[in-house]
């Protein structure tokens, strides 16, 4: 079962970083669990720290996680800063420290934020 969750799961970074961490890197980046360099997009991390306090910059853990659980109809996100920053995008007032989006609004924060969101697979 951990090989199967391995290869679906393969994209992920080994560690992700935080915004101001990224900010200050001349091409930011991660390194993926596959070996593969996963790069943001700087207008994109720009567009981040325009939405958040600078002083809560090294709390952001990028890339966001999309969680979709084979178990659930929607998709889940953690963490507080997190949450923060897709409750802007989608303009929900119900924020806390793990939300739950669907179709229309993942599709949405796709396109907002293509290189500092990716999906996670849970399979159960």
């Amino acid at each position: 079962m951990k090989k199967q969750i391995m290869s679906l799961n393969r994209h992920l970074p080994r560690q992700r970083k935080n915004l101001e961490e990224l900010l200050r890197e001349d091409k930011p980046h991660v390194q993926g669990i596959d070996g593969t360099r996963h790069r943001f997009k700087r207008n994109e991390l720009k567009k981040i720290s325009s939405m958040i306090p600078n002083e809560l910059w090294d709390g952001l853990k990028l890339p966001i996680y999309i969680e979709i659980d084979s178990n659930a109809s929607g998709s889940r996100i953690t963490g507080k800063l997190e949450c923060l920053l897709i409750c802007q995008i989608l303009k929900r007032d119900d924020c806390g420290d793990e939300i739950y989006i669907y179709r229309p609004d993942i599709k949405l924060v796709r396109q907002e934020l293509p290189t500092t969101s990716q999906y996670i697979f849970l399979v159960r």
